[in-house]
């Protein structure tokens, strides 16, 4: 799976561009996971006295999350399956 973050999230995660391998079957809700564990995406980012909320919990509400350029929220959210493609 190739995962393609935008803006300044490619500073936050350090990449443009990665190839990440997950499991058959794997959901947007496995993807986050490693993203957060192994890449280090927070939670928030806060910017003087405001702060860009990305999580409440495991559910994202501040993230833009598009496979093949179709939201997950039109689809089944962080339950979405994911697949090469």
């Amino acid at each position: 799976m190739v995962v393609k973050p935008y803006l300044f999230l490619c500073g936050v995660l350090g990449f443009r561009e990665k190839k990440i391998s997950l499991a058959e079957g794997a959901l947007v809700k496995d993807l986050l996971a490693v993203l957060r564990v192994q890449y280090g995406l927070p939670e928030r980012i806060s910017f003087g006295r405001a702060d860009l909320v990305f999580f409440d919990g495991e559910h994202p509400v501040g993230l833009q999350i598009l496979i093949n350029g179709a939201s997950i929220k039109q689809q089944q959210g962080i339950m979405t399956p994911l697949r090469d493609g």
